[in-house]
């Protein structure tokens, strides 16, 4: 620690600095606000080992940030000092010394703002993404620097139409997290650049099927675009002007990939209901016999829903080609893209489900072309057994569910739980452990034990 913190005050003119706290970080990495002498404030990132391929993640990200900062006009924080080869210096760790973000997190103010402010932050978020969608690239992967990877003879960048070949930038290997999750980052794979980016997919899994041990079965519980993965409170928006995004952080495991397969809503808007069968704004629940708790909810669920449904609008008429993406995940085509992203860990009975299912829809596909018939062929029974796994599936994913709603904020997401929590969690999976046994037992005792 007090090598990265020289480091850090060496990267911006200070003689020392005065104090360490600990910042807000994530899964994946360690952040420490650094206050020096002369009181500048900085922000010293430190990857956790279950960040991804050592000093791939660390390049990409870096890069990434600069791109998007010169490049596309995006508020990325500012590097002062980086270093991604951990056994070159005497920190002994990969790291990011980066400006702090001014503005508060969008997360802490999000719930209290008006629905105009909220629309100012959505719009400036159109006109960010906008500038993402300006930007295509020759190859799928990662993007680095020319310096940190072998690069794509013909890696390059178009931008309006016009190709861009920048010395400085390249599309390397991938280091988003389906390349890394569930022992993916010790297979031997070939990881970017590419150009067939969905084939590249499938020998991954193929791989990972072959040689990896079976995971648990954690999933029960178009162009080559770079996209924010996730702005949730990655998003920083002045207090005196809400409309004005001043930053967005944590750009690890952004990648190049097709643009369905990034995700087009902001996760700040709390909505992981239903899709809205149309764009139309639902009206104001009736509140007439509800509990003062559950008229909260239910207009807590109101809100949420119309400002997603606002989103949706703004996104149809500001950024039409991005809503079409989110008009294609509503496809069985792209059900069956999204699964065979995770199959080692989703198994494949939701995806023969939809092969079989596909069938039907095969002739109004936009690649199919004149005669060419369905490549597939199932017998009636092979229906029946893949129909039989896919009721099953369905059955273990309802009872998760059933299963988070009951234990509320207890629930283990991604199998990650506050310390405060960890020991109620354990008592209430054990009780929950318990009764399910219990129930299956009795559902299946065959003697009548009541006469």
């Amino acid at each position: 620690m007090n090598e990265l913190a020289k480091v850090a005050a060496d990267s911006v003119g200070a003689a020392h600095c005065v104090d360490v706290r600990k910042f807000t970080d994530g899964m994946f990495n360690k952040a420490f606000l650094m206050l020096m002498d002369d009181g500048q404030e900085v922000v010293a990132k430190v990857p956790k080992p279950n960040a991804s391929r050592a000093h791939y993640t660390t390049a990409s990200e870096l890069a990434t940030m600069d791109f998007a900062r010169r490049v596309l006009d995006t508020p990325a924080p500012y590097v002062y000092a980086w270093n991604s080869n951990a056994q070159s210096h005497s920190v002994g760790a990969e790291y990011i010394i980066m400006g702090k973000a001014k503005g508060v997190p969008l997360s802490q103010v999000w719930d209290t703002m008006v629905l105009p402010q909220k629309l100012q932050v959505l719009l400036a978020l159109v006109q960010i993404q906008k500038r993402w969608l300006t930007i295509s690239f020759s190859h799928y992967g990662g993007l680095y620097y020319a310096k940190d990877v072998r690069p794509s003879s013909a890696s390059h960048y178009v931008q309006d139409g016009i190709i861009m070949k920048d010395s400085g930038f390249v599309v390397g290997p991938a280091t988003s997290r389906d390349w890394h999750d569930a022992g993916r980052a010790g297979l031997d794979i070939e990881r970017g650049p590419c150009n067939q980016y969905l084939r590249s997919i499938g020998e991954r899994e193929t791989k990972a099927t072959r040689v990896l041990k079976p995971p648990k079965q954690i999933a029960l519980f178009c162009g080559s675009k770079l996209y924010q993965p996730d702005p949730k409170e990655k998003l920083t928006a002045l207090d005196h002007n809400p409309g004005k995004i001043t930053a967005i952080i944590d750009w690890q495991s952004c990648h190049i990939s097709p643009l369905f397969n990034h995700n087009t809503d902001p996760a700040f808007l709390h909505w992981d209901g239903l899709e809205p069968e149309n764009l139309e704004l639902t009206p104001k629940p009736d509140l007439s016999g509800l509990s003062s708790e559950e008229k909260s909810a239910a207009l807590r669920d109101y809100a949420h829903l119309n400002v997603f449904i606002a989103w949706r609008k703004l996104m149809q008429a500001k950024i039409p080609d991005l809503f079409k993406v989110t008009e294609f995940r509503k496809t069985a085509s792209y059900g069956l893209l999204f699964l065979a992203h995770r199959m080692f860990e989703y198994g494949e009975a939701h995806f023969q489900c939809l092969l079989v299912d596909l069938k039907d829809t095969w002739p109004t596909l936009t690649a199919v072309r004149g005669q060419t018939l369905f490549p597939l062929d199932f017998s009636d029974a092979e229906v029946e057994r893949i129909k039989s796994k896919c009721d099953c599936a369905v059955a273990g994913t309802e009872l998760v569910a059933q299963l988070k709603e009951t234990m509320g904020e207890l629930w283990p997401d991604k199998a990650f739980i506050d310390h405060e929590q960890y020991d109620s969690c354990r008592a209430a999976l054990v009780k929950i452990k318990e009764q399910l046994i219990e129930h299956t037992y009795e559902s299946h005792w065959p003697f009548d034990s009541t006469q």
